[in-house]
């Protein structure tokens, strides 16, 4: 199609065009293919040209009053502008409408506090949503760029993570290399060749639904402990105290809700500047734009320029560490999450492995195939 006339092509014949040859491509395919119904709904019989102002303004006002924010509104109509962009770029119109987008909302700022955290952790019932947290962490990488990470990006004699797989081409939401924490060394060592988080030797597609799973819970173990605690002080004739726990402990399953996979990233964020670490080194283990441009050149090819920023980290993880008692805190101890990183069904029948030594560096994968295999020369070594 070449310079169709926008009066002869309806929107929704637009949006199909759009979906089909770009939006089911996208990681966020599932958000636009509902954006898509929705515009559909409100724009399908209108031609392209009909698409005028006063039309959006109508459609932002009607999802206003159904109670959405602004913000979804927002990204629902950057579907039908990327739709239009699309036509345009490819010359598919002859001319074009242009979108109104409603103003972007102030950034949400929520970060999690260290009680959270762990809570999460004894919520955390998988040794994969376990590894997840830890790495989030220890690196304050992107949801994906966690999902996607292998042990061939773990250099442990350089102790250093490559968050940027070998072939991928670095976006705006830059992948850096990091030092990696002491406290991720063993956990490293220990996993199978392949994805670190993974599902039968499969990376995950999407957190979203074990984190769901994982904060509900939590929220579990918060009400049923405060309702533990409200009993015995109403035993001890203390039933206002007790009443009083009920409602912070439903305050605080609530504020649960609020934190996602990406919060913990803004959580290591913030604790890095409030552990005084400079703004070029958050910068570097970020992946943004510091506007140091010399030193973020230096911190590429040697992630030790970011050593100030892991102590942080490091620093952190150990005072969780100390927060979490009882069976919490075998959760996560070290050696228990390198013993089940072992123990679990991941390990293959023909797979071998030296672990005598208490260093962590000694535990060396003799062989590690794939799948079952004839036995080998290098099997009775």
């Amino acid at each position: 199609r070449r310079d169709e006339r926008p009066e002869g092509v309806t929107v929704r014949a637009l949006l199909r065009r759009y979906y089909e040859n770009q939006g089911r491509k996208l990681r966020s395919a599932q958000s636009a293919y509902y954006a898509v119904l929705k515009l559909d709904k409100a724009f399908g019989e209108l031609a392209v040209s009909d698409l005028t102002y006063q039309r959006q303004m109508q459609f932002l006002e009607a999802q206003r009053a159904a109670g959405l924010s602004d913000s979804y509104i927002r990204r629902t109509l950057a579907v039908l502008q990327a739709a239009v962009n699309r036509a345009a770029k490819l010359g598919e119109l002859a001319a074009v409408p242009r979108v109104h987008l409603p103003p972007e909302s102030a950034p949400r700022e929520r970060v999690a506090a260290r009680c959270e955290v762990v809570w999460l952790f004894r919520a955390a019932e998988t040794e994969r949503l376990r590894l997840y947290l830890l790495l989030a962490l220890g690196t304050a990488a992107r949801p994906e760029a966690l999902l996607e990470l292998t042990t061939w990006q773990c250099d442990l004699d350089a102790e250093t993570i490559h968050l940027n797989p070998p072939g991928r081409r670095q976006t705006k939401k830059r992948r850096p290399s990091v030092p990696m924490a002491r406290f991720l060394q063993p956990v490293i060592a220990a996993a199978p060749t392949g994805f670190l988080v993974h599902r039968g030797g499969k990376p995950l597609k999407s957190i979203r639904s074990p984190w769901r799973r994982m904060i509900a819970r939590a929220q579990r173990m918060i009400r049923l402990e405060a309702t533990e605690r409200a009993l015995e002080l109403r035993r001890w004739g203390k039933r206002a105290e007790g009443l009083a726990g009920l409602r912070a402990a439903r305050g605080a399953a609530k504020a649960l809700s609020e934190i996602g996979p990406y919060t913990l990233r803004h959580t290591m964020a913030t604790e890095l500047r409030r552990r005084k670490v400079s703004v070029w080194e958050v910068a570097g283990l970020l992946g943004h734009s510091s506007g140091y441009t010399t030193t973020e050149r230096y911190a590429k090819v040697s992630p030790e320029a970011l050593a100030g920023a892991v102590r942080a980290l490091e620093d952190y993880f150990a005072d969780l560490e100390a927060e979490l008692a009882g069976d919490a805190s075998q959760i996560l101890t070290i050696n228990k999450v390198r013993a089940s990183c072992l123990l679990t069904d991941r390990l293959r029948a023909s797979c071998v492995l030296a672990d005598q030594a208490e260093d962590w560096k000694t535990a060396v994968k003799l062989v590690e195939p794939d799948g079952i295999e004839p036995t080998t020369s290098t099997m009775p070594l």
